[in-house]
């Protein structure tokens, strides 16, 4: 009767890590888009939880298997794992924002591909600066620290111990604005060419009316746009990694928002 017991509480402590481990990971950057098949989604969420259960420690509360409870409980573990892989995935949505800024100040609004991983038009520049911090960002060990923050999670949050507070919601409003203005920062030297080539061909316009300049500043502006952004690509790769970096201190006011109710 004990090792039966002991039994079902190994069983349901895997299964509410597995239900954690496959909720942070399907909303990762890479592996929530819909270019990974779903098989190896599952495989590797059974793999994290299977590391995992071993190694984290919690106890159940009483009264947990409730119907009700174990509802709830399963809900907000979702939750969880949703909301530290959401921060994650807003390095690429800064990433994806500043290539939609750069692309449309140099004429490259109209020209969109398909996004493997997001499904969704992208613009050009998006797309190459979203592989590049792709690349980057299993350089710098980015995914070792979404497991860590994964791991940790099961000490500041233990199963159905999770709380919706407002800090929560100030701390993710404060995630988007510096996504934003992070996101305007990498593509500010490519809208400050951009807008001095327009003042400087409106100005020759007015000087000249026979010269169209329509025309004219597409050239132009592709190419010094293009110059720009590739001598700008060690900056953006540096302002990048330390957004990856700083999503450690991130994850944990997130975790510590979620465990204090």
């Amino acid at each position: 009767m004990v090792r039966f017991d002991f039994a079902i509480n190994e069983f349901w402590s895997f299964a509410l890590v597995l239900v954690r481990s496959a909720a942070i990971l399907s909303a990762l950057p890479l592996m929530g888009g819909r270019l990974v098949p779903r098989r190896v989604k599952v495989g590797l969420a059974v793999v994290v939880a299977l590391v995992l259960t071993p190694v984290v420690n919690f106890q159940l509360n009483p009264g947990w298997l409730e119907p009700m409870h174990l509802v709830m409980g399963l809900a907000m573990e979702v939750f969880v794992g949703l909301v530290l892989g959401l921060a994650t995935r807003f390095l690429m949505a800064m990433v994806e924002m500043a290539g939609s800024i750069m692309g449309f100040q140099v004429g490259f609004g109209a020209a969109a591909v398909l996004d493997p991983v997001s499904q969704v038009q992208t613009p050009v520049f998006g797309q190459l600066l979203t592989v590049l911090a792709t690349l980057l960002y299993f350089q710098v060990n980015g995914h070792h620290l979404i497991l860590l923050a994964l791991a940790s999670s099961f000490s500041v949050i233990p199963p159905f111990g999770a709380h919706v507070q407002n800090a929560l919601f100030v701390d993710i409003l404060q995630l988007v604005q510096s996504t934003m203005r992070i996101g305007v920062k990498l593509a500010l030297p490519v809208m400050a060419v951009t807008f001095f080539i327009q003042l400087t061909l409106g100005i020759l316009g007015r000087m000249v009316p026979q010269m169209n300049v329509l025309i004219t500043s597409f050239p132009i502006t592709i190419f010094l746009g293009l110059l720009v952004l590739g001598l700008g690509l060690p900056l953006i790769a540096l302002i990048f990694q330390e957004s990856v970096m700083g999503m450690e201190s991130v994850l944990w006011r997130l975790l510590q928002d979620l465990g204090h109710g």
